[in-house]
């Protein structure tokens, strides 16, 4: 590309970087208003979030097109070209954070027009906070070895997931009224571990991104 060029592209690179950020930054405060509204809770913080998730899809489709104009005009190499292209996977993991946030909130919904929550999820979901913001960290500034700490965080997730369903299993068999309740804790349990798992994608990516080596399929030793 001439000069010229490789300014507009340039340009169009950094909107697109912000674009990305936006949309990572509003599905953070979707999963943070979420595990507030049931600290708290606060049914309209939880309606609220539902709301929310019309403008990351729309961001989502936004993304989308600047990505395959990208391509399709300036025909990046190498490093861009990973950005661009990593870039789609990418948004596609935070649409679905968004969706996960929403089902959250629903759930979250029933249980407080029932009744509280039967566990401490404090813990479980700051794990799960922590993964996010440090997946998107780790993207934005290329950080490889934030990225694995995410990979890392996701054992940790998978475990406690499993000692809070066993303890929900626990208490429906002493406590059947509460099985309606049981069963939301669980699914907001189950919707935090699959935030962790796209966490985890993110994470992924941007190792591919900076080091162009694919560990989908193979954690880093």
């Amino acid at each position: 590309m001439d000069q010229h060029i490789d300014h507009y592209f340039d340009e169009a690179l950094a909107s697109l970087k912000q674009q990305i950020l936006l949309m990572g930054s509003k599905v953070e405060v979707m999963l943070s208003d979420c595990v507030l509204a049931l600290k708290q809770r606060d049914v309209k913080m939880a309606s609220a979030v539902i709301e929310a998730d019309h403008s990351v899809n729309a961001l989502e489709v936004s993304i989308d097109e600047q990505c395959i104009q990208l391509l399709a005009r300036y025909q990046p190499a190498a490093g861009d070209l990973r950005f661009i292209t990593r870039g789609l996977k990418i948004v596609t993991d935070l649409e679905r954070i968004g969706d996960l946030a929403v089902n959250m909130a629903q759930r979250i919904t029933d249980i407080l027009t029932q009744g509280s929550v039967p566990l401490d999820l404090t813990h479980g979901a700051g794990l799960v906070q922590q993964m996010l913001k440090e997946s998107l960290d780790a993207f934005v500034n290329g950080d490889v070895a934030m990225a694995e700490k995410v990979l890392q965080g996701d054992d940790m997730v998978d475990d406690l997931t499993e000692q809070f369903v066993e303890q929900l299993f626990g208490l429906v068999e002493n406590e059947s009224k509460n099985y309606r309740i049981c069963f939301s804790t669980a699914s907001i349990v189950k919707y935090l571990e699959r935030i962790a798992d796209h966490s985890t994608n993110i994470a992924e990516l941007t190792i591919f991104m900076v080091k162009g080596r694919d560990i989908r399929h193979g954690k880093p030793h």
